[in-house]
């Protein structure tokens, strides 16, 4: 018991507040982070990041990987390159940046975010509960396929690829993916 609500009684609020959030989700509106090479106007909504460097960099990176069709070697040429690419230097504010070296991270983490295709998503991972020597143990962050995605809604807002190319994207990362069956496999 916690004060004077019932364990029932706060499962039934928490039940509430996910069906809340989840009606949000499917019109769109939660205030969620948003990516690198996005900002939130408060009058306008969301919208590309006015710096045109940001914005190039960006463009640099799902251009790279259309040319060359691999996330790795994406990354590879442009290291070899020198391309920078921005590090938020004042935390989760993201105004004002670092630039450093690009890392694998920052190449794949865009290429596998649907949001950089215009996309808004809700419910894209699930917790999953199992019985671990008879306790109940829970582990998060377990992505789903986007056919079971909570909320779908393409063209929420502007974009640095169509829905088309991210889906190509996905499907090239997953024949690429190392230890894979089946498909390509991108060079090591």
């Amino acid at each position: 018991m916690r004060g004077s609500i019932s364990e029932f009684e706060l499962g039934v609020i928490r039940a509430r507040m996910l069906d809340a959030a989840r009606a949000k989700a499917r019109r769109g509106e939660p205030r969620i982070s948003v990516p690198l090479g996005y900002i939130r106007h408060r009058e306008t909504g969301l919208g590309l990041d006015p710096d045109f460097r940001l914005q190039q960099v960006i463009r640099l990176v799902f251009e790279r990987f259309r040319q060359l069709g691999s996330a790795r070697q994406a990354h590879l040429s442009l290291v070899a390159e020198g391309v920078f690419f921005p590090r938020p230097s004042d935390g989760k504010r993201l105004t004002s940046f670092d630039w450093t070296a690009i890392r694998y991270r920052n190449v794949i983490g865009m290429l596998k975010n649907s949001f950089y295709a215009g996309a808004y998503v809700y419910g894209k991972s699930e917790k999953r509960i199992e019985l671990v020597d008879g306790r109940a143990r829970k582990s998060y962050g377990h992505g789903k396929p986007p056919e079971a995605w909570d909320v779908l809604i393409r063209d929420h807002h502007a974009a640095y690829i169509g829905w088309a190319e991210y889906e190509r994207n996905r499907m090239l990362l997953a024949a690429n993916a190392y230890g894979r069956a089946g498909g390509q496999k991108s060079g090591r």
